[in-house]
């Protein structure tokens, strides 16, 4: 049947910190964050009542009544939905340590709480998952965090997906710590490992990053570049836009020519998420102007960009969709 929905609503799910969740995308005029189910901490799961939460949203959209969280979200299309309860789109969004300090977190921002908050092992819920076929190839598998690299059960987990064909992975790293599972799948074609540099220099890095890890990103970096023998794994270089402080063209020229020289050939944008939210309806055109002088320069020089979905909602006007 054809109606307006998205893949996350109907096929997704998303380990986060206390709950499970559908998607982890929240950059919307309707804020996202739809439940599955609450107060969650690695324990089995009771899929029959999971899929029956799911359903209700699904009848809901057949219905043309889109979920308010929904509204505004890049994501939501209008095509011919399938009945199945599966899911192959797979968020890590759980772990919530990292071996960064990053200016713009919302963990590094709320440290105290985050310290309180008890990590889990997925590991035996994706056995489960695939097991019972509810956890099918075919979408993408993708991790936050905090950093998933240190997460204990990380490299376990990596191996297991890959030894069951599950080809679109997705990693968001600080690329501080060198992950060999992470490599070898680069090297297998079947994993993206994004690595948010959002600098051209030191100094810029250590000003967002509060670490002096700079010069281990970009050596982690390019041995990720460099076991990138095909075109599907591959490893993307991240820059998020951040007002007042590497929101110009000197500090994008050097983030680009750095990658360049590690044969980095993907690029990834973004926009700080809390300054973007709060000044969504006055966005400076200067905005997207940077944005587009970044797509112009990398096709210069033969390489990819990929817009995230702050990014993706200001490229296409959607920024200002206010409910």
């Amino acid at each position: 049947m054809k109606y307006l929905s998205c893949r996350y609503i109907e096929h997704g799910m998303d380990f986060e910190h206390t709950r499970l969740e559908t998607c982890c995308f929240t950059c919307h005029s309707g804020g996202g964050r739809i439940t599955l189910q609450n107060e969650y901490e690695g324990e089995k799961i009771d899929w029959q009542k999971f899929f029956d939460k799911k359903r209700k949203y699904r009848q809901e959209h057949k219905k043309g009544n889109l979920t308010p969280n929904c509204i505004g979200c890049i994501f939501l299309e209008e095509r011919n939905w399938d009945d199945d309860d599966y899911i192959n789109f797979l968020q890590f969004n759980y772990w919530v340590q990292c071996n960064s300090k990053c200016s713009y977190c919302y963990e590094v921002q709320n440290r105290k709480i985050f310290d309180k908050i008890k990590p889990y092992n997925t590991v035996p819920i994706i056995k489960d998952m695939i097991e019972k076929k509810i956890l099918r190839p075919g979408g993408e598998v993708a991790f936050g965090g905090g950093e998933p690299t240190i997460a204990p059960e990380f490299e376990d987990l990596i191996k297991l997906l890959t030894d069951n064909n599950f080809s679109n992975m997705r990693i968001h790293s600080s690329g501080i710590k060198y992950s060999p599972a992470i490599e070898n799948a680069i090297k297998k074609g079947v994993l993206n490992v994004v690595i948010s540099i959002d600098s051209g220099c030191e100094k810029t890095y250590k000003k967002i990053k509060n670490v002096n890890a700079y010069k281990k990103v970009l050596e982690n970096m390019n041995k990720y570049a460099q076991a990138n023998t095909n075109n599907y794994g591959l490893m993307t270089s991240k820059f998020i836009i951040i007002p007042n402080v590497n929101d110009n063209r000197k500090e994008i020229d050097l983030w680009i020519d750095s990658v360049r020289n590690i044969g980095g050939r993907w690029l990834a944008v973004d926009i700080e998420d809390v300054w973007y939210k709060t000044n969504r309806a006055t966005i400076s055109p200067y905005y997207l102007d940077l944005i587009n002088y970044i797509i112009d320069k990398a096709d210069n020089f033969n390489m990819k960009v990929e817009l995230y979905d702050r990014a993706k909602g200001l490229k296409e006007g959607k920024n200002q969709i206010i409910v």
